[in-house]
């Protein structure tokens, strides 16, 4: 009967120095299953506890999750920092380091590939949020139609300002969605200029802050280390001139690079 299995959090190159590496699940030691010039991170732990049934129950259990995966992502991190990292899923598990080797076999030249790809890019998240009431006021701005209307409005009669304003009206409404349209597209085609790949991926507002707004932009970016500082530029360039105008912006990173490795790791 199987005891302890190996909990894998991703690969690295077989030169990594686990020393000074952090605890991984469990509080448990993290080290390397080399194979050629790779290796698994991994750390021992219980087959009673990891039992898939056992995991499948738990997961509804969000402290024991959290806690899970603050260990499972703290271990790529701090991988991350020293070099390239292909970071598996949590959950990820073998019943020997025979088994770990001869995954890494089958998948070698996938492996390669895949950090051939990355190389030592760090991931950086942004997020987008639109307030629509602040933007609103600052329409004009965005739009030369709504600012000539507005001049025309000043200066016309009572009955010529209503209807005015009445067009006015639709075209602030209009105008609300393709501000937030273009402001979208640029912020992300100006951060992608600064990056190595970039995952854009369908904004939500789920777990946002109410007073965020509505999210528009929802993009991770493959940044290298020599390009950070540009694509830090970037996003400062885009804040400066998004934000008066109702623009909020979520910002996170260095983060191991997890939209750009494959979705599978079986």
């Amino acid at each position: 009967m199987i005891k302890r299995l190996f909990y894998v959090y991703g690969v690295v190159g077989s030169s990594v120095e686990t020393a000074t590496g952090p605890r991984g699940i469990d509080g448990g030691e993290v080290s390397l299953i080399p194979n050629g010039d790779v290796a698994a991170l991994a750390t021992l732990v219980s087959a009673d506890d990891y039992a898939p049934d056992k995991v499948e129950s738990l997961t509804a259990d969000v402290d024991w999750v959290s806690q899970r995966a603050l260990a499972h992502d703290r271990v790529l991190t701090w991988a991350s920092d020293i070099g390239a990292v292909i970071p598996f899923p949590m959950w990820t598990l073998f019943r020997d380091a025979k088994a770990v080797k001869a995954m890494l076999s089958k998948r070698m030249n996938e492996l390669q590939r895949t950090f051939g790809h990355i190389r030592n890019g760090r991931e950086f998240i942004v997020r987008v949020y639109v307030q629509p009431a602040v933007l609103k006021g600052h329409l004009p701005e965005h739009s030369a139609e709504l600012t000539a209307l507005e001049a025309q409005a000043a200066n016309a009669s009572p009955g010529q300002r209503y209807l005015l304003e009445r067009k006015m009206e639709n075209l602030r409404r209009d105008a609300g969605r393709d501000v937030t349209g273009k402001a979208a597209t640029e912020i992300h085609d100006a951060l992608r200029s600064a990056a190595m790949e970039t995952v854009r991926e369908q904004p939500v507002n789920s777990g946002a802050p109410r007073e965020q707004g509505r999210a528009i932009l929802n993009a991770s970016f493959l940044v290298a280390p020599d390009r950070v500082v540009a694509f830090q530029r970037e996003l400062t360039a885009m804040v400066n001139k998004y934000e008066p105008s109702g623009f909020k912006f979520d910002f996170t990173g260095p983060w191991p690079p997890y939209h750009f490795v494959g979705k599978s790791t079986e």
